[in-house]
């Protein structure tokens, strides 16, 4: 079975020159094909009915059944059955970056090159072109949505306890310091995920980190690279001190806590500040803003890093596929769909022009109404740009991905060090890849 590398290649690098000019208008889309058809979507966003009605309505002989399997792993255990099986997939689904090597390396999901996906790279950032397409040739999905990382913070404790905006990794160490003295240990800076690995990557992905990279017909994975080293000890120092918190992310705790200004900044995809909308309601309403996450090095580019974020493929068990490759397109490239998604589900786009959507300005509306009207999604564009492309995930990412809480429970319980819990984290990945039959150092 051919192992397939998904990651930004070095031939997407010259398109970072043109990142900064939207396409104002809608590519012209593949043209339909002719008699009834349906096709059957899986999907976990919110509202997605609503926008396939305005699809429908310019393609009136493509009908589309939206099933809701209630979220990724859900979606991934169906699909992952339905490959092995050879029969019972949808025409397309939707798939987090992460987890796209995983399918791709099934061959169930098809090669949308045939279908001239290629056509429309120029019309994504380049970076998500890169999470779908290795070295730009062969296509496996239409990126839909991204999560680049900035940082929330409430403005009103920050103030309170006469600490500036943290611009730097250092001036924020200082900044976690200052507070826990001054509150006497009742407030945390910020918060240490330490059961999601994308986080971690997320900001070791700032930094340069590279996780895995293809090498020839195998691969090199370095879950234990100097980015991560960085990262890991940075925070771990500010566990040890009691400056930052270690509440699990999305909890009940951790909403409790961020409502009352127990946390008073966290790093958060773009995604992120629709949850605390949705979750704190009008607990803290308007007293969160968004800020670029810090940076090591003070001045120049920002440099952010990227999580969550998701693909619309197209299974080889299609008997649609241009139909089907047509309506992924239109979702993520076209104006009404981009824009409903984020109405609707919060989608922040992986589209050039989706950047610069009118409707994500919209301070009236949540999420930016929450964040005191600011406008956040001019603060996660300017991440976006900033995320490197030369990232690459590897198709044993799932492991890797549990294998991460592992490491990092014994970790908080003293039982390692930070370097010992990412060399265990890439030894164990590594003995899994190679029992998956992976040609991987």
């Amino acid at each position: 079975m051919k192992k397939v590398a998904l990651k930004s290649g070095a031939l997407l690098l010259s398109l970072a020159l043109a990142a900064s000019t939207a396409h104002a208008a809608d590519p012209a889309f593949p043209k339909a094909p002719s008699g009834n058809v349906t096709l059957e979507v899986w999907s976990w966003v919110p509202g997605l009915d609503k926008t396939v009605a305005a699809f429908t309505k310019q393609y009136p002989n493509i009908s589309v059944k939206i099933l809701n399997l209630g979220g990724g792993p859900q979606t991934y255990t169906k699909l992952t059955t339905a490959i092995k099986a050879g029969s019972g997939a949808p025409d397309v689904a939707q798939v987090e970056y992460g987890f796209l090597p995983a399918f791709a390396d099934t061959g169930g999901i098809v090669d949308l090159s045939k279908y001239g996906a290629n056509d429309y790279k120029k019309y994504f950032v380049p970076w998500t072109w890169g999470q779908v397409s290795p070295d730009g040739q062969g296509v496996y999905a239409i990126p839909q949505d991204t999560g680049p990382f900035a940082m929330v913070y409430r403005q009103d404790i920050l103030k309170k306890y006469g600490v500036a905006v943290p611009k730097t990794w250092d001036e924020y160490a200082k900044a976690a310091a200052a507070v826990n003295a001054k509150s006497k240990g009742a407030v945390k800076l910020g918060n240490f995920y330490s059961t999601f690995a994308p986080w971690f990557m997320a900001l070791a992905w700032a930094d340069g980190g590279q996780f895995f990279k293809r090498d020839g017909d195998g691969w090199v994975q370095t879950l234990n690279n100097s980015s991560s080293k960085k990262v890991l000890n940075y925070w771990y120092s500010m566990i040890k001190k009691g400056d930052v918190s270690t509440v699990i992310a999305f909890s009940a705790d951790y909403w409790n806590a961020a409502g009352a200004g127990k946390i008073a900044t966290n790093m958060e995809a773009a995604w992120g500040p629709g949850g605390y909308a949705g979750s704190l309601k009008d607990k803290s309403a308007g007293l969160w803003r968004v800020a670029p996450i810090p940076q090591w090095t003070a001045g120049g580019k920002v440099a952010s890093g990227n999580w969550g974020g998701s693909s619309n493929v197209v299974t080889t068990q299609s008997k649609n596929p241009e139909a089907a490759t047509l309506f992924a397109l239109w979702l993520n490239l076209s104006t009404p769909a981009i824009t409903a998604n984020w109405n609707n589900g919060g989608l922040f786009p992986a589209s050039d022009a989706g950047l610069g959507l009118s409707a994500l300005d919209d301070k009236s509306k949540n999420p930016s109404k929450f964040f005191g009207g600011q406008n956040i999604s001019a603060v996660y564009a300017q991440a976006s740009r900033g995320v490197n492309v030369n990232f690459q995930w590897a198709p044993w990412f799932p492991f890797v991905n549990d294998n991460f809480n592992k490491q990092m429970d014994k970790m908080l319980k003293g039982q390692l060090t930070p370097d010992q819990a990412l060399d265990a984290w890439q030894a164990e990945s590594l003995a899994e890849a190679k029992k998956g039959g992976f040609t991987v150092k």
